[in-house]
């Protein structure tokens, strides 16, 4: 009986332990989050999250960019009015369809992702440093995982 006890305690020792680096976790990607915002010259978390889809795909239309972050086409087309105006993105239509609308990187836009990429690279440099190749390897696994458990797609 006393080893049920024993483990009943671990398990909500455990819940409580992940439960706080969660939180501390959370809290570090924001902080994270928001020194990128301020680098990239002021943006917002989702205008991060289109300057870095755009970047990755180089000419894309507003209908993938507003699959890939699940907003409306309304909303989507206000973000890109003001990454348009921050000379981030550049947008025009196509030559093929005129209601097909294609965005690209800017020159400033080009210049904010590298900087995004490079930033995201040395992080998870400096994370991985501290790791063996085995380590590295489960770590990246188990945060699989967590991710696939919370729900954000890979």
């Amino acid at each position: 009986m006393k080893h049920a006890i024993t483990s009943t305690r671990a398990k909500d020792e455990n819940i409580a332990e992940l439960a706080e680096v969660l939180a501390s976790l959370a809290q570090s990607f924001k902080n994270e989050s928001e020194n990128c915002a301020k680098m990239c010259g002021d943006v917002s978390e989702k205008d991060m999250v289109i300057i870095l889809f755009v970047g990755k795909n180089k000419n894309v239309k507003m209908s993938e960019i507003a699959d890939n972050i699940a907003a409306p086409m309304s909303t989507l087309t206000n973000i890109i009015d003001r990454l348009v105006e921050k000379k981030l993105l550049l947008r025009d239509h196509s030559g093929e369809d005129r209601r097909v609308i294609n965005v690209s990187l800017a020159p400033a836009g080009k210049t904010a992702y590298t900087k995004l990429v490079d930033k995201r690279k040395k992080l998870v440099e400096s994370i991985l440093s501290n790791l063996n190749e085995r380590e590295q390897a489960l770590a990246i696994k188990y945060l699989k995982m967590l991710s696939e458990k919370i729900g954000v797609p890979q």
